[in-house]
């Protein structure tokens, strides 16, 4: 009955904005059209806008109508959506944990990552800290590294002196590499307890391309933790199983034609976290509306199609709506994955917002992430001086928004971040606490930016410094045309594969874990990426993959 009311609700919500929309009668503010777009997509009608689900579909459509109404054209194929396949790790009910004669539900008292490893553990729980080894700044959490084998490690999720030391420790707090750690020194497990109200989930700052972790990890709450605490002798049971289900997802795109040879692209993403789970950081469910994370930087996407529709300028505009960015970047990456070769090299530039609500109105800072991915920008950033808010700079290309896909394939990226704050991925984040003024200084700074664009013919793509991606430029390389998931071990297994490329002509399928090219150990995404680098097109490569069960050797010609 709730569910039924909730999408009345939310149709009579899409129907009173499109008649105001097409009323030419009716004259908004850009203040009062940000806060018609954020109040729908942040209602409780829309429950969250988890992807794969109905809400998703709800917000899906009424971005759909806010692009027709602007006369955007269609970008798929006479289409505004594009349909692709994901997993969604939803099924934890038969994962346990069992310590003192008692047992702890799955989804109350812990919730094993989506990504975890399935086992069955048996060992004791020993505290680590952070599970940090640091030299810069100087911490270590493993002095005793070589007598740790077989224990549960329990992990502190924040770092030390708190989340605003978190890049300070750059890799070193990263927790996909704290577990890849802890398996190094021998744990069988790990427990990840979050005891610091100022961190906030560090995979939106750094990486979400993570395969399956090697050993089972598992988040818990208060009533778990304070019982390991309260008997720190005692083994503890677990199991992790974690199934995943295939769900579908849908990436909204509009195109302003220009007749221009490059194209500017400005996306966000419009998924957001429905109920809780995995990544929120409340405990229990609740819906999370999401109004900043990210309503906020759909409402900016939409504002700058709005603004560009009728100017005259040098270039194309693409603008794009991502789902499925919370479970993984899913839409973005099938997105870039199926872009064809022409758009990626008339791409000048892509500008993703993602938390551009909410910025600081005493100490007013936007942060710009990417800023070492082109040449050019950091001499280019020189037009802003205003004293409305400061830009602080990031050279990154990496990291968990919608903007890495496209940097991995060689496109110059900014991404527009207005700051963490506390309602974080709780069902606090509510359109009431958005910062409206502070989004309308970041789209006029944006506005400013792309006139200052419209004198550039190109802009020459940077690898930036930070890991195994510094060296990897995909455009060097061939491509497959497969859409990897990147929740297996041992190898990259394939999501998709698209008519015509040279995976289809080689006879790679859905559901095929590659574990080898040109005689080269894939053992993650990075190892794939690195390998299809040295590739050269016209040329015949073997390609090992595991299917059934069976390892077959195909032969690929790029």
């Amino acid at each position: 009955m709730i569910r039924i009311t909730s999408i009345v609700v939310a149709i009579f919500i899409l129907a009173t904005l499109l008649f105001e929309s097409c009323n030419p009668k009716l004259s908004l503010t850009k203040e009062e059209r940000l806060k018609n777009h954020i109040s729908v997509l942040a209602s409780d009608s829309l429950m969250g806008r988890e992807a794969g689900t109905d809400a998703e579909i709800m917000a899906r459509d009424y971005i759909v109508s806010e692009f027709e109404n602007i006369g955007l054209k269609p970008f798929f194929n006479g289409s505004f959506t594009q349909q692709f396949p994901f997993k969604d790790g939803a099924d934890f009910s038969e994962s346990y944990v069992k310590l003192a004669g008692e047992s702890f539900t799955s989804g109350e008292d812990f919730l094993p990552l989506s990504n975890s490893k399935n086992a069955e553990v048996l060992g004791q729980v020993l505290n680590v800290g952070f599970g940090i080894m640091s030299q810069e700044p100087p911490h270590n959490d493993y002095p005793n590294h070589g007598v740790l084998a077989g224990k549960i490690f329990l992990l502190e999720m924040s770092v030390p002196g708190g989340n605003e030391n978190y890049e300070k420790y750059g890799e070193s707090a990263d927790l996909d590499k704290r577990i890849e750690l802890a398996s190094r020194f021998g744990a069988q497990a790990v427990f990840l307890v979050n005891n610091d109200s100022s961190f906030t989930d560090p995979r939106k700052m750094i990486s979400n391309l993570k395969g399956r972790t090697s050993i089972p990890v598992i988040t818990i709450k208060k009533r778990l933790y304070d019982a390991i605490l309260a008997n720190p002798d005692s083994s503890v049971s677990i199991n992790v199983s974690v199934k995943k289900m295939d769900k579908i997802g849908y990436n909204v795109a509009g195109f302003i034609d220009n007749q221009a040879e490059k194209t500017i692209i400005i996306g966000a993403h419009y998924d957001h976290l429905g109920m809780g789970g995995e990544t929120s950081l409340f405990i229990g469910r609740d819906i999370h509306n999401g109004a900043d994370d990210n309503a906020s930087g759909v409402a900016g996407v939409i504002e700058m199609a709005y603004h560009l529709k009728d100017k005259k300028m040098n270039h194309n505009f693409l603008f794009v709506g991502f789902s499925a960015e919370e479970k993984g970047l899913y839409g973005s990456n099938y997105f870039v994955e199926q872009l064809a070769d022409s758009l990626k090299k008339s791409a000048l530039c892509y500008l993703n917002f993602d938390m551009i609500g909410r910025l600081d109105s005493v100490n007013p800072v936007l942060t710009l992430i990417g800023t070492g991915t082109a040449a050019e920008w950091d001499s280019l950033l020189t037009f802003y001086k205003n004293s409305a808010m400061e830009i602080k700079k990031s050279p990154s290309g990496v990291g968990g928004s919608d903007h890495m896909p496209f940097y991995l394939d060689s496109i110059p990226v900014l991404f527009f971040f207005s700051g963490i704050h506390s309602d974080y991925h709780r069902p606090s984040d509510d359109e009431q606490l958005i910062n409206y003024q502070g989004m309308i200084h970041i789209l006029s700074f944006t506005e400013a930016l792309v006139d200052t664009l419209n004198s550039f013919e190109t802009l020459n793509w940077k690898a930036t410094q930070g890991g195994k991606e510094s060296g990897r430029r995909m455009k060097d390389g061939p491509s497959l045309g497969i859409m990897p998931d990147y929740s297996e071990q041992g190898g990259v297994l394939v999501n998709m594969v698209s008519d015509g490329k040279p995976g289809q002509k080689a006879g790679l399928k859905v559901k095929d874990l590659i574990v080898e090219i040109d005689n080269q150990e894939v053992k993650d995404i990075y190892d794939y990426m690195d390998i299809l680098k040295k590739c050269k097109k016209g040329e015949t490569y073997s390609l090992k993959v595991k299917r059934d069960g069976e390892l077959l050797t195909l032969s690929v010609t790029f």
